[in-house]
């Protein structure tokens, strides 16, 4: 639960120093105007209009303002999980419409401002968090782990005609990074791997002796049994009917 402290502008004059404090509530301070250094805890920063700073409770942060600064500080109190302490710019501006908002509802002061308030302040600690993440995912490259939703959607998708740079595209990655991550994950090339999925479903399907050869090709993804019989004997030297002969002779 969110319970709201306070919501203030404060503007401060070129070369004022702010000496190191801290808070025993949480504040987010969005710098509207103006530009400087801070620090929180012992990271410093440089902040500038649309940029704004998340300070856990009871963490000591400071500010020296180059130029004259306008800011709107939020404290608060809450109960849930806190994001680490951050810096950010707010390149969307998505924080800066909710603290505009916040500011409007604690000017006008409507029924039930602070209820609003409040629940527009669990919205932004979400949105920080997220940022959280983000960066330290971008830092450790887990979008690697996007290769896997890559290779499991071959894995399940293999009969149908991937197009290989929406597959590439929707991992977050470029062509060419793609096709060198994917190898290195897999040992393959995209196309290749496709390829190797569709031979090891057609020998598991001419294994069971259930459906007929045209069948078999449809379902692995060529639209002409021609093209899957030259495919199927160029990776395995035979023909799927000699494969299948020899796989229930050998099981007899």
């Amino acid at each position: 639960m969110i319970r709201l402290q306070y919501v203030w502008i404060r503007n401060y004059e070129s070369l004022r120093t702010i000496v190191a404090h801290q808070h025993s509530c949480c504040e987010l301070i969005y710098y509207l105007k103006g530009d400087g250094d801070g620090a929180i805890g012992n990271k410093p920063y440089h902040y500038e209009p649309s940029t704004f700073v998340f300070v856990n409770p009871n963490v000591t942060h400071r500010e020296t303002h180059a130029h004259q600064t306008s800011m709107i500080s939020i404290g608060f109190t809450t109960d849930s999980p806190l994001p680490d302490n951050c810096f950010y710019k707010d390149a969307s501006s998505k924080i800066f419409n909710f603290v505009q908002t916040i500011r409007h509802e604690f000017k006008k002061k409507d029924a039930f401002h602070q209820e609003y308030i409040e629940s527009l302040l669990a919205i932004v600690l979400l949105e920080i968090q997220r940022k959280n993440l983000e960066e330290v995912k971008s830092f450790a490259s887990p979008k690697d782990g996007n290769i896997d939703y890559a290779i499991s959607y071959v894995n399940e998708y293999y009969m149908a005609d991937i197009n290989l740079s929406d597959l590439a595209h929707s991992t977050g990655y470029c062509d060419d990074h793609f096709r060198i991550l994917f190898k290195k994950k897999t040992g393959m090339a995209p196309k290749e791997y496709i390829l190797h999925v569709r031979l090891c479903a057609a020998q598991k399907m001419l294994e069971e002796n259930e459906l007929s050869l045209t069948d078999i090709a449809t379902k692995c993804g060529f639209e002409y049994y021609s093209r899957f019989s030259l495919f199927f004997k160029t990776k395995t030297g035979l023909a799927p009917s000699e494969y299948r002969a020899r796989f229930l002779q050998k099981n007899e």
